[in-house]
């Protein structure tokens, strides 16, 4: 559809690049297209918006020649920036009438030739620690013989040499002070020989020049008239003024020195103790860039301050070797106020039971907490589940919970200095202590008490490459949680009717160790973002070792492994999100309370379904493995009825393709389509019928199926996401569904269908 288009005048209505070269491969060519039409001037893109089954074209531009000359002039920049100097490039244009319009359609034809590669690579730097910090570091160029001569690598690798000199003592040093010299022409080829079998031998050497083009490359360092710009620094004082809006006015002032760190403060807001661990920049040692970064990225993530900066003093030490550094920090108000909604929503078809869920958090933070730069969050939550009013239960469970954090921006550990003094990463202490009630309509009150101390790890992976991995390691140690339940009379009932259940809905103590990993890492060049999780909790291996009544029938002893990788592809337009997930956890049978020893505590179990799981089933509706139960149930002794399910394993694996449908208002509104697969199951044979138990004969039984479409409203800040998705292999339906069980699309389609709304993506991106 095209709107508001040039009344009997030709105007853009479509442009194509097509490249034509035969020996570039495939992949070449589509990389090549895609950068060649971004170079294309905005007015002649003919860049239309998507909407839902049909895309707009609005104001196109009138066929103009000379735009298409200043497009294929810039499409010469990009070609020769890529290693391209022999290119050719025309166009033809069709004009196409459709009622009273005229439509031109451009088609450009792009011949790149042989692209150019690097024979020869040589550094020439002049100065003897350059060159030879250089040739050690050869084997992280970015550049090599026989690479593409390409501006966007080389560029880069005289980036790389600056940050390489910089993290050398070369504070001074930029880029300007480097340059590349290259010629595409071997010289001996000119020189005159009278010899028959040698003018063969550069006839033959041309020819080949000709056929795969080459061009040497020195990059060397510029006629430097200033020594101060390739000398060699080392680090003096460092003065912290923490408290910067303050300390620049005249007054009384509070001056503290302490392992070559000088905290200046007016208003002694901060302890002078807290700086020398977060500033890398030490006395005496060799300037490092990385270190300055370091320094400066550190002081920017602590929230107590809302700015940051370091520089030096040029006043103090002229001419010397030797720099003083300032750093100046700006506070952020101390307290901060935080509330926020979530929200999801279940309906199985438009005839039967539906669920609502709903929770509100307030939080304040502290951002200097006992003024030593420490964050201390409190959060109060509560969240309810709405059913159905049919049943008269409209609140199916609610839940209440405060949660206490204090994180410190240091390693607090006694006799760990070489360790602290040695990692290269961000480390914080952490403190948390919780509380939560939550209250299942007729079914039970689960109380839990939970205290932790712990640290949290995080560094990144140096690389020269586009692929950028940060890592993120939280360790708690201990980790002590105490849940009481009290079982209300529905419950009892179930018990009575079903003993099996009886060990899953119980209470207890847990004493663990918890471990965390997350590792996202981009690749730009590839515009590819990944994200790997892996979780780990023991629990009991040690504590179990006490003597004592309480502790040998209260506490579980096991061990629970989960990991989870994600990848997002994105393109110009679409994206297309994968993601795996797998769990399991196992109760060891060395568990004193023989009522524990059959699976996890059900509130440590996996459950699956919901808006963020498999989509196609309610909250905690599917599973374990391939079993048949009622979700409620009577008095009837059989019926065996199980509300919500649980195990311990769980495997899933979604994709999700997204793609624009339209703007409303100027909020974009996406669409997806996606396919969820994945189930729980029961570990030990004991701990339910043999279709619950987890086999890898069975999988492929076992695997659940859905699939379904969404809409993603994105406000920015927050995206509200409605999907509807449909059972294509249910393996554990509900009785009364048991003609269904494991056949593919059998269900009626608003039968076997469910809506749900959340906020947020479901997965990490």
């Amino acid at each position: 559809m095209v709107r508001n288009s040039p009344k009997n005048e030709p105007f853009i209505f479509d442009t194509k690049i097509k490249v034509e070269d035969n020996h570039i491969s495939k992949e070449e060519k589509t990389r090549l297209e895609a950068g060649l039409y971004e170079q294309l001037d905005d007015s002649i893109s003919a860049r239309k918006v998507d909407k839902v089954v049909y895309a707009v074209l609005k104001n196109p531009t009138k066929l103009d020649s000379s735009l298409i000359s200043k497009s294929m002039q810039y499409m010469h920049y990009y070609l020769h920036g890529e290693g391209y100097f022999d290119d050719s490039i025309n166009f033809d244009t069709q004009i196409k009438p459709n009622g009273d319009q005229l439509r031109a359609d451009i088609l450009f034809h792009v011949w790149p030739g042989k692209v150019t590669r690097i024979d020869s690579l040589t550094y020439t730097l002049r100065e003897d620690t350059l060159q030879s910090l250089t040739n050690e570091s050869l084997k992280t160029a970015f550049i090599k013989n026989g690479d593409p001569f390409a501006q966007g690598p080389i560029s880069s690798e005289l980036d790389r040499l600056v940050s390489l000199f910089k993290e050398n003592g070369y504070f001074m040093f930029n880029r300007s002070l480097l340059y590349g010299l290259w010629d595409t022409l071997d010289v001996s080829l000119l020189q005159p020989t009278l010899d028959p079998f040698e003018q063969a031998e550069r006839v033959r050497r041309m020819r080949e020049r000709i056929e795969n083009p080459t061009a040497n490359l020195d990059i060397r360092l510029r006629q430097v008239n200033d020594s101060s710009l390739i000398r060699r620094y080392y680090v003096g004082d460092v003065f912290v003024y923490p408290d910067a809006k303050a300390d620049t006015t005249t007054g009384s002032r509070k001056e503290v020195k302490a392992k070559g760190v000088t905290v200046i403060q007016h208003h002694n807001k901060f302890k002078s103790k807290i700086f020398p661990p977060n500033v890398y920049l030490k006395q005496g040692e060799m300037y490092n860039q990385r270190r300055y970064l370091r320094t400066l990225n550190r002081l920017n993530s602590l929230p107590s301050w809302r700015l940051v900066d370091i520089g030096y003093d040029p006043t103090r030490r002229p001419g010397q070797d030797t720099l003083d550094f300032i750093v100046r920090l700006t506070p952020a108000p101390k307290y901060a106020f935080s509330t926020n909604l979530e929200g999801s929503f279940n309906r199985q078809n438009a005839l039967s039971n539906s669920f609502f869920g709903l929770g509100f958090n307030v939080g304040l933070q502290n951002r200097n907490f006992l003024r030593g730069a420490n964050t201390a969050t409190t959060n109060l939550r509560y969240g309810v589940e709405l059913g159905n009013l049919k049943d008269g239960n409209l609140i199916q469970t609610q839940q209440l919970s405060l949660s206490n954090t204090v994180s410190y921006p240091r390693f607090i550990f006694p006799g760990m200095d070489n360790f602290k003094n040695n990692f290269t990463g961000y480390i914080n202490s952490v403190f948390g202590l919780n509380a939560a009630s939550t209250e299942r309509n007729k079914l039970f009150n689960l109380t839990t008490i939970n205290t932790n101390w712990g640290y949290d790890f995080s560094w990144r992976a140096k690389s020269y490459s586009s692929t950028n991995r940060t890592y993120n390691l939280g360790v708690k140690i201990p980790n002590i949680e105490y849940s009481y339940l009290v079982r209300r009379d529905s419950l009892n009932a179930l018990i009575r009717r079903n003993p099996s259940i009886r060990n899953m809905f119980s209470d207890g103590l847990i004493s663990s160790v918890i471990g965390r990993f997350v590792m996202p890492w981009n690749d730009t060049r590839n515009r590819r973002t990944n994200v790997f999780k892996a979780n780990v909790e023991v629990s009991g291996l040690l504590s179990g070792m006490i003597p004592s009544r309480f502790i040998d029938s209260q506490l579980y002893r096991f061990a629970k492994v989960d990991v989870e990788y994600s990848k997002l592809f994105k393109w110009s337009k679409t994206s297309l999100v994968l993601r795996g997930f797998g769990g399991i956890g196992y109760e060891f049978d060395f568990t004193k309370n023989p009522d524990k020893r059959d699976q996890l505590p059900f509130f440590k179990q996996y459950y699956s379904g919901g808006p963020n799981s498999m989509r196609a089933w309610q909250l905690r509706r599917l599973g374990p493995g391939s079993t048949v139960k009622y979700y409620t149930g009577t008095e009837d002794l059989t019926r065996i009825v199980v509300p919500d399910r649980f195990g311990d394993v769980q495997l899933e694996a979604n994709i999700e393709y997204r793609m624009p449908l339209f703007s409303m208002a100027g909020i974009p509104v996406n669409g997806a389509v996606f396919t969820d697969v994945g189930n729980i199951w029961l570990l030990k044979e004991g701990a339910g019928l043999p279709e619950e138990t987890f086999k890898l004969s069975r999988l492929g039984t076992d695997l659940a199926i859905g699939s379904g479409a969404g809409v993603r409203v994105d406000f920015g800040f927050f995206v509200i996401r409605v999907d509807y998705a449909y059972k294509v292999k249910d393996p554990s339906p509900d009785p009364g569904n048991i003609s269904y069980r494991n056949r593919f699309f059998a269900y009626p389609f608003f039968k076997g269908s469910q809506l749900q709304l959340g906020i947020g993506y479901p997965f990490v991106f």
